[in-house]
């Protein structure tokens, strides 16, 4: 098995705190998460990366979901994390990768509104269902809606 992964989903009200990264070309949106370094618990490891790339300590509500990925020979863990009210997230580093190569480039709070469909569909495979406020939120869409309408930013 290839090296496992760990992530941290913090929620405050209706926004989900995500990492922005730039890597091949394109932007997109995940979780604060990475690899689980060797004698590391996932738990341990959700919230190390949520300090490295968000610059704030967590602590650990509960599991969300372990994902198999087949094609990786590796688990993907995501917890429900909490951080204090006062906390500013602020931009951190990966620090696996040089400077010069760095892919993170800003941390957002962001409603699902906001996400694009792409990286919203991660969000929904790492439990975002199993938090009350999203089911209760998605549970309101219009039956006809395949999916969440996204707000377009100018």
């Amino acid at each position: 098995m290839k090296r496992d992964r760990s992530q941290s989903m913090v929620i405050r009200g209706n926004r989900i705190l995500l990492v922005e990264h730039q890597l091949f070309g394109r932007d997109f949106f995940n979780l604060p998460g990475g690899g689980i370094e060797e004698n590391e618990t996932p738990e341990q490891a959700a919230l190390r990366e949520l300090e490295e790339e968000c610059q704030v300590k967590g602590t650990l509500i509960r599991p969300l979901t372990v994902e198999y990925k087949p094609d990786l020979e590796s688990r993907v863990f995501t917890f429900l994390v909490e951080i204090p009210e006062d906390a500013v997230a602020k931009t951190g580093i990966d620090p696996e990768l040089p400077a010069d190569e760095q892919s993170i480039i800003d941390v957002k709070w962001m409603r699902l509104d906001e996400i694009a469909e792409r990286d919203r569909a991660y969000l929904f495979g790492a439990g975002l269902m199993r938090v009350p406020y999203f089911h209760d939120e998605v549970l309101m869409w219009d039956g006809e809606d395949i999916s969440y309408p996204i707000k377009k930013m100018i």
